[in-house]
């Protein structure tokens, strides 16, 4: 585990998502929609599984069929990878958590989506 996996962001820090913090095989998506436990908000869908390397690990999902140009879909996830880079800290320590865009929230505000997403894992965040 790293040592800010815990921390709250350091400002001036790297603004990444290691490896480490991804979901990136097919086995963990498909174990995830499965077996995963699903929160549904207006344009998300959000799936909740934990996992044994004990990090906060994060997977996204933004199709074609929700937002038509790359440019949508990239800003589509920047803005839930920024959620999660600046809320991981709240989060339990051995927790998959992968998002699934329903919607197009490409026009969306951050505050906006941070409040939708912040709803969504109400029971799982600490203050």
């Amino acid at each position: 585990m790293s040592p800010a996996a815990g921390k709250p962001p350091v400002p001036g820090s790297r603004h990444t998502l290691p490896k480490s913090e991804r979901i990136r095989r097919r086995s963990e998506f498909s174990a995830l929609f499965e077996s995963g436990r699903r929160i549904h908000t207006g344009s998300l869908t959000v799936i909740l599984g934990r996992n044994p390397s004990g990090t906060r690990r994060l997977g996204l999902v933004v199709g074609r069929r929700v937002a038509k140009t790359a440019v949508r879909r990239n800003r589509m996830k920047r803005l839930l990878r920024e959620f999660f880079r600046l809320n991981k800290h709240r989060l339990p320590a051995s927790q998959d958590i992968l998002i699934v865009a329903r919607k197009d929230f490409s026009s969306m505000k951050c505050q906006d989506l941070c409040g939708e997403l912040e709803k969504a894992l109400a029971g799982r965040m600490k203050a």
